[in-house]
């Protein structure tokens, strides 16, 4: 099934003033926005390069691509920059960004990461869990406790530290990023 973007943001000034402080070190911005939506939360920004990815037709001026498709066949190294704001745990492409020897060290990649008792957690989550036999019966059990998965697959893969803001609006939103080591 395609995974498109379901919402545009709903908390841009926030966002905004992340991906500000998440780059404020870097001297040129080469980003590459994965779920870009309408291509709102770069628009404000000075950018060397600005590569939009949307699964949607009409909106943006964007690749029309599934993201988890792009980043296993896009060059990495050209961005320093790689924002994935979906509407769920980005566990699977966090992954694969994380393990593509193409990445800089030094990228910065921004992420939310939202979890809850009816938010489903990504297939990739559960077998790396090991956990799907469990999960189908008692899957609220382990869908609130979606972003300390995520987090631990962050640190197995060596990513010692995130930088995030948490809000709760019926569910819970992580709006962080890290740095590639």
């Amino acid at each position: 099934m395609p995974r498109a973007s379901r919402i545009d943001n709903k908390s841009i000034a926030n966002k905004v003033f992340l991906r500000r402080k998440a780059t404020e070190r870097l001297p040129a911005l080469r980003v590459l926005d994965l779920f870009a939506g309408n291509n709102v939360l770069w628009s404000n920004f000075e950018k060397e390069r600005y590569y939009g990815v949307e699964l949607l037709p009409d909106k943006g001026a964007n690749l029309n691509a599934d993201a988890h498709q792009v980043v296993d066949s896009l060059d990495l190294s050209d961005f320093n920059v790689i924002d994935c704001d979906s509407y769920t745990i980005p566990f699977e492409i966090c992954r694969k960004i994380i393990e593509n020897p193409l990445v800089k060290s030094g990228t910065v990649v921004l992420y939310t990461a939202i979890c809850g008792i009816f938010m489903p957690l990504p297939n990739e989550c559960i077998d790396a869990l090991g956990i799907r036999d469990m999960y189908h019966i008692a899957p609220s059990m382990f869908r609130v406790n979606g972003n300390t998965y995520f987090y631990d697959m962050l640190a197995n893969l060596g990513i010692k530290e995130v930088q995030y803001y948490e809000n709760h609006d019926g569910f819970t939103k992580h709006y962080g990023y890290f740095v590639i080591p």
